[in-house]
């Protein structure tokens, strides 16, 4: 059974906002790497460094590294890493803790419930944005390019380009989680809808949120790897810096904001058929 959360200090006591998603975003982070959805985090992340790895053993020359670079930075990292990390913390909360009956611990707590719902989503933040950062570095250091190819300046580019994408997705996912039993199989779905819709042209591609990370990324790629980076990060009409951290900003503002109304009022019943 998962560990419960424990109910400090006298048994009927209410505590401050402030306070309960402290404690809850503390409990969850120490519970963060047991179970399947960790260890999916860590391989996702893991394997573009391993690839490298391969890459810089072979015989491949410097211009085909730094295609290798933009290739997994560009389609891989933003393309599937961040999301499904974001879907895979996302969705652990709150139904399938319902349908463990494990669920009653965390809502019969003399807390609100979107405080829960708030701490769980930081502990995630901060869990996930530890493991995405370490992997956007991991990815070009193995491999060997050019000085000029300056991979390290747009690596720094796409590891913040990160620290806003990734609370997007993972507040998007939190909001789908929330509402629906099947949000992986949601998650799953719009992960490939929306790399799908990335590769169209026209104002359609504002949709997606890869849009506005390859926006970022083009406008770091130095110009004597423009060539090698031309069919991974070229944006025919790149976003500005602030519709992207606007677009960011919103989504996370928007979907984190309906998931904690949500969790509220919806009754989450698992095999148990306990009340959450």
């Amino acid at each position: 059974m998962n560990e419960a959360p424990r109910h400090p200090g006298p048994a009927h006591r209410r505590h401050d906002a402030f306070e309960a998603v402290f404690q809850v975003a503390q409990l969850t982070v120490r519970r963060s790497f047991k179970g399947w959805r960790p260890f999916i985090a860590l391989a996702v992340v893991a394997l573009p460094a391993a690839l490298g790895a391969l890459v810089a053993a072979g015989r491949a020359d410097a211009q085909a590294h730094e295609q290798f670079f933009y290739g997994m930075l560009s389609r891989y990292h933003f393309g599937i890493a961040v999301p499904v990390v974001a879907l895979v913390f996302a969705t652990a909360f709150p139904w399938p803790e319902a349908e463990e009956g494990t669920l009653t611990y965390w809502f019969t707590s003399p807390i609100p419930r979107w405080t829960v719902s708030l701490g769980r989503y930081l502990a995630a933040l901060l869990v996930g944005t530890i493991i995405l950062t370490v992997g956007v570095f991991g990815i070009g250091l193995p491999l060997e390019t050019r000085p000029e190819a300056d991979l390290g300046q747009v690596t720094r580019v796409a590891a913040a380009a990160t620290l806003m994408a990734y609370p997007a997705y993972l507040a998007l996912f939190q909001l789908v989680s929330s509402v629906f039993r099947k949000g992986l199989a949601f998650g799953v779905m719009f992960i490939f809808v929306e790399n799908f819709v990335a590769l169209l042209a026209g104002p359609i591609v504002q949709l997606t949120l890869i849009h506005y990370v390859r926006s970022q990324l083009s406008r770091a790629v130095p110009p004597d790897s423009l060539r090698a980076a031309a069919r991974l990060v070229n944006v025919a009409e790149p976003a500005s810096n602030f519709a992207a951290i606007t677009a960011f900003a919103g989504v996370t503002i928007v979907a984190l904001g309906l998931s904690l109304i949500v969790v509220e009022w919806i009754e989450y019943r698992g095999r148990t058929s306990q009340p959450g």
